[in-house]
């Protein structure tokens, strides 16, 4: 058996060149912690979600890597926090969107499974051409095997 059969519709995608506004909007709207990243022929880019919106709130020197330690010292409140991302928000999705792992329609089931069992909650599902055809997630998948979603 194959992803082919638990495949679901691709959610709201974003283009590289949507805002990050844009991007919070639509990921609020569709309570989707991640959305695929899609260039105008439809082909997969990346992802965009709120990993990388939180990504946005933290100072550059935790984003870059650097141990800091205890960020106790750190004393931003929601306001700084709020005017931090306010400033970020007419970036590009393109800026800061992430790679992701893809499976194909005709990747194994159990494969797709033990992707989402590693960690992966969202799984873009990708044609040879590098078109997005839809998604695999752990919440649809775990439907479709139960046979709740019938």
């Amino acid at each position: 058996m194959t992803c082919q059969s638990i495949i679901s519709p691709a959610p709201t995608v974003l283009d590289p060149s949507d805002t990050v506004a844009k991007a919070a909007t639509a990921l609020l709207a569709q309570s989707y912690a991640t959305l695929p990243v899609v260039d105008g022929q439809g082909r997969f880019v990346g992802i965009f979600g709120a990993r990388e919106l939180i990504g946005l709130l933290l100072p550059r020197a935790v984003r870059l890597g650097n141990d800091l330690g205890d960020l106790g010292f750190v004393s931003d409140g929601i306001t700084d926090l709020s005017a931090r991302l306010a400033a970020q928000s007419g970036e590009t999705v393109g800026k800061h969107m992430a790679p992701h792992q893809t499976v194909r329609p005709e990747t194994s089931l159990v494969e797709a499974l033990l992707l989402l069992y590693r960690g992966d909650a969202f799984l873009p599902v990708i044609e040879d051409s590098g078109k997005l055809v839809g998604i695999v997630t752990a919440v649809d998948a775990l439907a479709r095997i139960s046979g709740a979603s019938e």
